[in-house]
């Protein structure tokens, strides 16, 4: 038996035709997750992220933009300000703690690790 090739046409556009609108609401997700992670970086001057880009520590440059001093962020996410200290000075941390510290500093966790 064959099919009606009217019928086949005509579901074959419509195919077609969904395909593109998956494309395109698979592109405009694609935006939407990318401004949403850049959003925290927006609140950050370029200048902060270059210093970032050089190697400089991002906690302690961010830190250091919000007027913060080891003892605020300390109280603020929970985390002695000796280990802070310790942290802007290499060493390295979890995710946990890298968690705590984006939430404190208002950023995007990818900043901090």
């Amino acid at each position: 038996m064959t099919g009606d090739p009217q019928l086949i046409y005509s579901l074959e556009i419509k195919v077609l035709d969904l395909e593109k609108k998956v494309e395109a609401l698979e592109k405009a997700l694609e935006k939407l997750v990318a401004g949403a992670a850049m959003a925290g970086e927006a609140s950050l001057p370029n200048s902060v992220l270059d210093e970032i880009e050089r190697g400089e520590n991002p906690v302690r440059v961010i830190r250091q933009f919000r007027l913060m001093t080891q003892k605020e962020l300390g109280e603020r996410c929970g985390i002695r300000p000796n280990h802070i200290s310790a942290m802007e000075r290499g060493m390295p941390f979890g995710l946990k703690t890298a968690k705590r510290l984006a939430e404190a500093l208002d950023v995007p966790i990818r900043l901090l690790t």
